[in-house]
């Protein structure tokens, strides 16, 4: 599914009015009827309903929205943030027309209004929120944010309409304060403040509604960003046929491991496995082979001599490079230590590798301290930083990537030419090639040591297999948030293992595959 952007909603609008003469108020008059057909279904007709609104399009959905409710017979109480004498465009003309139907509406100018507006939602508990649209890029203060902090206080139950106000529809950015929806309505497209935390937070129950606007209009507009979902995802995975062997499945070599580290090559390792990987080397100082053979069998693994216990030596790098011209992916970082030796390996590796490289954990971190390293790549690399490894990567402050999460991976993917899985509660995957793509699914459980390794597997799993790399990222994460909301809904969110998620691969690729995906 495409997610929009505040600018990008705004030219379907445009094109679906001055192309195909379909009218504004037209589109107003749907979007405002889709709301009430949400409310209609959820509360009965004896409910009291406090509606509040912009003076802009996003308030006009909210005076249709009243007259809709009002013919049902819902008891309603309207009130304007600003003079009325500000309405303009369609929205005034849905205004006149409940200003006609003697519905109640009251303007919201002074502390007295305020007054008037608590009494009114402790009387009217529901709340519709139809103060601010996507555009919204700026602070909010003064009188709005009082209304805001009222509607959060003292309302029963919050309906938004399109983005709860106070979010930015373009970052997910919570600018000062914004109202805290159980359920928001939005309109053709989800836009990116519904989807990027925090602002997802403030959603509630997403809700997308059709309003009439042509699906030519929305295949004909540019747009280079997409919600993951199953449908996206499904003809991606690998087909099995009956005439192959493990050679068919691709070939992963991976460089992960260290001194009190072990288990995330283990992780790394085995999830790449359960994904279907063929055949999978996997490079590690001596002094550890024991351990990791024993908890992956099915690993070849090529134990190397240390120049310190549980590091592997940079004499190594040419075997390593040469091995690599038979294998499919070359993986490097899970729990390697950022060493010395490690720097030469990832230095010599995006020299003189060619096969698609996924670089996460140590290897972004020696990776931000020679970030030029990238101006002299040969393959597709993939890199999967979470926040704290794309601080060090970009030198921006964590905060600031917060707010930013989209405009941070993509100037990065751009910039260096890399596809970059910003993990997160949203996850965020960029191309060099503008196509960005978000992840909503997986649950806090996910946050526990070993997840990011199982991820790495998965996608290396995947790109060995024959995906290209942004496909194999793409499938991957979602492939990884699935598993781990199945665990989660049968385990619960507490004391969800990376190991779980490991054993429950096959079982999510195998349903997927099946149709018959539950969750």
């Amino acid at each position: 599914m495409k997610v929009a952007l505040s600018d990008e909603i705004k030219k379907i609008d445009k094109t679906a009015i001055e192309k195909y003469g379909i009218p504004g108020v037209i589109l107003m008059e749907n979007a405002g009827r889709a709301v009430a057909e949400e409310i209609i279904n959820e509360f009965s007709l004896v409910s009291k309903i406090t509606i509040v609104c912009g003076r802009g399009n996003n308030g006009g959905d909210g005076y249709v929205l009243a007259r809709h409710l009002y013919n049902k017979g819902y008891k309603i109480k309207v009130f304007v943030l600003g003079e009325k004498e500000g309405i303009g465009g369609d929205a005034l003309i849905n205004y006149k027309i409940i200003n006609n139907l003697g519905i109640d509406i009251d303007e919201i100018i002074s502390d007295e209004d305020l007054m008037r507006l608590k009494d009114s939602i402790i009387e009217y508990p529901i709340v519709i929120d139809s103060l601010f649209g996507t555009g919204l890029n700026k602070e909010v203060g003064g009188i709005p944010e009082r209304v805001i902090n009222i509607i959060n206080e003292y309302s029963k139950h919050v309906i938004a309409v399109d983005i709860p106000s106070g979010i930015g529809g373009n970052d997910g950015r919570v600018y000062n304060v914004a109202v805290r929806a159980d359920k928001t309505v939005t309109f053709a497209l989800p836009k990116y403040g519904n989807l990027i935390y925090p602002g997802a937070e403030y959603n509630g129950n997403l809700v997308i509604k059709d309003i009439g606007i042509p699906n030519e209009v929305i295949e004909n507009v540019e747009l280079n960003h997409n919600l993951i979902d199953l449908e996206l995802i499904e003809n991606n995975l690998p087909s099995r046929r009956k005439d192959t062997h493990k050679g068919s499945y691709g070939r992963a070599n991976i460089i992960a491991g260290s001194l009190g580290m072990a288990g995330a090559a283990v992780l790394t390792c085995k999830s790449a496995l359960r994904t279907g990987v063929g055949l999978l080397r996997l490079y590690i100082g001596e002094s550890l082979n024991y351990i990791v053979k024993s908890g992956i069998p099915e690993a070849v693994t090529v134990p190397l001599q240390e120049m310190r216990k549980g590091v592997i030596g940079i004499n190594h790098i040419d075997k390593i490079i040469e091995d690599t011209k038979t294998a499919d992916v070359l993986t490097i970082g899970p729990g390697c230590g950022s060493t010395a030796e490690l720097s030469e390996i990832v230095k010599r590796i995006l020299r003189d590798v060619d096969v698609p490289i996924v670089i996460d954990a140590d290897g972004l971190n020696i990776l931000s301290k020679n970030i030029e390293w990238l101006s002299e790549k040969k393959p597709k690399i993939v890199i999967t930083p979470h926040l704290g490894e794309m601080e060090r990567l970009t030198g921006i402050p964590i905060e600031e990537i917060k707010n930013n999460l989209v405009k941070v991976a993509k100037d990065f993917s751009q910039k260096w030419k890399v596809i970059v899985v910003l993990k997160g509660a949203s996850t965020i995957i960029t191309s060099p090639n503008k196509e960005t793509f978000i992840n909503v699914n997986g649950n806090p459980g996910m946050a526990t040591a070993g997840s990011g390794d199982v991820l790495t597997g998965i996608i290396t799993g995947l790109i060995a297999q024959g995906l290209e790399p942004l496909k194999a990222a793409v499938t991957g994460v979602y492939l990884h948030g699935l598993t781990g909301d199945k665990i989660a809904s049968e385990k619960g969110e507490y004391g969800l293992l990376a190991g779980d998620i490991v054993e429950e691969i096959p079982y999510t690729i195998k349903e997927i595959v099946e149709g018959s995906i539950s969750i």
